[in-house]
């Protein structure tokens, strides 16, 4: 008998076991003993696939995930600020519509063909002078010696005008002196600023007749002031000697005077 080589057994052994595991699918549908085995063999590959790849996977995740929220909170904080960009609109407008609506009401009572509605940005009151300045000048149509106005009553006189702003004396300023008459008793007199808020009735004889709390209305003497607008009220007074020493007490808080109406005397 012919010996057979080892290269001839590894061919009959590959037959035999091609042959058999081909039985084995036709006739018989439980795992073979190859699929068994591969399973042995793949499990702990796919397991440590799992173990190395997800945590790789959660974090690409995770950061995907922060970046998006990331991208959305920079929009909503956009958003936020331009909402509360608006809302801050709205309360000026609703600011500046509550605060100037006395101002505007004056403004329908009388008719001056010239007159300016200005803000005031900043105002000093101090020894040197009792002074604002407001936002409108030359450009806008400011003049010297136009008068300030709110609610009947004179504020002050303009004293300087830029293109921008303009200087306002208040008149409780040394520089303001008006001719009055006092609304009940009919005395008349000059009011005169002195860098206080208690300014002081000139040139009152004592046998005039005063009462504490009338009102002072400027006469239109002098053709700088208009006629008819409140100026004050007496606060207290005595006799000095031939004259009366009068104190007034404006009737408008000017360090809380938002607006005034500049207007053309």
């Amino acid at each position: 008998m012919e010996q057979l080589s080892l290269k001839d057994w590894l061919v009959r052994f590959f037959f035999i076991v091609l042959f058999c595991f081909m039985v084995n699918r036709l006739f018989f549908f439980s795992p073979g003993v190859a699929e068994v085995t591969s399973s042995y063999i793949l499990y702990p590959c796919i397991k440590i696939q799992t173990v190395v790849t997800h945590p790789f996977r959660d974090y690409f995740l995770k950061k995907s995930n922060i970046e998006s929220l990331q991208e959305q909170l920079v929009m909503m904080q956009n958003r936020n600020d331009s909402l509360l960009a608006e809302i801050v609109a709205l309360h000026g407008t609703i600011d500046f519509e509550n605060r100037s609506e006395q101002a505007r009401s004056f403004e329908q009572k009388y008719n001056f063909s010239e007159q300016k509605l200005v803000q005031i940005l900043m105002r000093s009151c101090d020894d040197a002078g009792h002074v604002c300045w407001v936002d409108a000048g030359s450009h806008d149509g400011i003049q010297l010696n136009m008068i300030a106005l709110y609610k009947n009553n004179i504020i002050g006189r303009v004293i300087h005008v830029d293109p921008w702003y303009s200087k306002i004396a208040f008149i409780t300023d040394k520089r303001c002196k008006i001719a009055v008459s006092c609304a009940q008793t009919k005395t008349v007199g000059i009011y005169q600023g002195n860098n206080s808020f208690t300014p002081s009735l000139e040139f009152v004889p004592h046998y005039e007749k005063l009462t504490i709390g009338d009102i002072l209305i400027s006469t239109g003497q002098g053709l700088v002031y208009p006629q008819g607008f409140a100026i004050g009220a007496i606060s207290d007074f005595q006799i000095d000697d031939v004259a009366y020493q009068i104190h007034v007490q404006p009737l408008i808080d000017l360090e809380q005077l938002d607006f005034v109406y500049l207007v053309q005397n």
